[in-house]
């Protein structure tokens, strides 16, 4: 499932969309010592207007975009086909069209007694369709219909939090009071969440599993692994680091501030491509040796690319998990922020025996905790401390 198709169907997660038909929807509630309640299976005509809208907000956040860093497609370990594995589950829910309350209490009994969760949360879930429609040669959707129907389930957990004493003015009465609510808040923002079947070459593949996560650093292993039944992608980080060692057993002190910030100008040019790709590019060792040597890295250097990764990485690197969406420079003291279009208005230079970091400024006037300052134009003396 590339990023084109999970827009596809994100696009038509929608009450309006053309294709599409949300038919049931599940909320349940979880608490701290594990067990289910408040378990309700509505037609999702039967749902309020605005809890309608709160429902689809919620769930389409699920089909989070940023593939390889919140989104993750999965493939199921052997024992998930089982009798008692969850891709088992899984295909019994989606047939059950969530129909089946005996059926469904099971499969939240099960998620409530595998997660590990300290704080209690939410299930949302939804049973949809999308009445796949034809491409044509454009690429564009076309008005005909093909006779494949995608059916499909997304869950959202979302944590829950209780509302804290406050104080509040009582119009009635015209006073102020304290306020306990004794009713708990749904965020809107899952912090998991998980689409089954995917969509691979716009059909159903109920091989794999679509895993989001909140927070790509810490994704819920337990969630994924003993739960989903899946092997959890190491964490960006863990990528990240592979990324730096490598660049390090290369390139060593001579690594360039200008080499860093073209590889991931490569990276994003490459994760733009991606978007549009049937079949997107990774990382291999191939080709960071490409984007190296582009970046003005002599040959020599980098005889032992391809080695050198293979050493540190698996197989390939997701360059959207590698990508930095801007240039951050920091020391001890100091932490400059800098716009990937502008990195080049920086510079990192020796004057006067001092290592610098100079940064060219196109305007006279800049903004120093919201006071507008005029840079001095150079005509002055100035005193320069490292020339003493």
């Amino acid at each position: 499932m590339n990023r084109k198709e999970l827009a596809e169907i994100r696009n038509h997660f929608d009450p309006e969309a053309k294709y599409f038909t949300m038919e049931r929807v599940l909320t349940a509630f979880v608490d701290t010592n594990r067990n289910v309640r408040g378990m309700t299976l509505r037609y999702a005509t039967s749902v309020p207007g605005v809890e309608t809208r709160i429902l689809y907000e919620t769930m389409k956040k699920v089909m989070n975009l940023n593939l390889g860093k919140q989104s993750s497609e999965l493939p199921f370990r052997e024992h998930a086909y089982g009798d008692d594995g969850i891709q088992t589950a899984l295909t019994a829910l989606l047939a059950s069209e969530l129909k089946d309350e005996e059926l469904m209490q099971q499969f939240l009994t099960k998620l409530a007694e595998t997660v590990d969760s300290d704080a209690p949360y939410a299930v949302l879930a939804a049973y949809c369709k999308y009445d796949t429609p034809k491409k044509n040669k454009m690429g564009d959707l076309d008005a005909e219909f093909s006779d494949q129907v995608f059916k499909y389930l997304v869950f959202a957990l979302c944590p829950v939090k209780k509302k804290e004493s406050m104080l509040i003015y009582n119009q009635f009465d015209d006073e102020i009071l304290q306020f306990e609510d004794q009713n708990a808040v749904l965020s809107k923002a899952p912090s998991d969440g998980f689409l089954f079947p995917v969509f691979s070459d716009r059909a159903t593949d109920v091989h794999h599993v679509m895993y989001y996560t909140k927070t790509p650093n810490e994704p819920n292993e337990n969630l994924v692994s003993s739960f989903l039944e899946c092997d959890a992608e190491p964490p960006v980080e863990a990528d990240q680091q592979g990324m730096k060692e490598i660049l390090g057993t290369l390139l060593g002190d001579t690594l360039t501030y200008e080499t860093v910030t073209k590889v991931n100008e490569k990276l994003g040019e490459i994760v733009a491509k991606n978007k549009t790709d049937d079949a997107p590019t990774e990382v291999t060792g191939r080709i960071l040796h490409r984007m190296l040597s582009e970046a003005g890295v002599s040959e020599d250097k980098l005889v032992d690319t391809e080695k050198v990764f293979s050493e540190h990485v698996e197989s390939t690197l997701k360059p959207e998990r590698l990508v930095a969406p801007k240039t951050v420079i920091k020391t001890p003291e100091i932490v400059v922020n800098v716009k990937n279009s502008a990195k080049d208005k920086v510079r990192l230079e020796t004057v006067g025996g001092r290592r610098c970091m100079i940064i060219e400024l196109d305007e006279a006037v800049i903004e120093v905790n919201g006071y507008d300052l005029k840079v001095p134009d150079g005509t002055a003396q100035q005193d320069v401390p490292w020339d003493e």
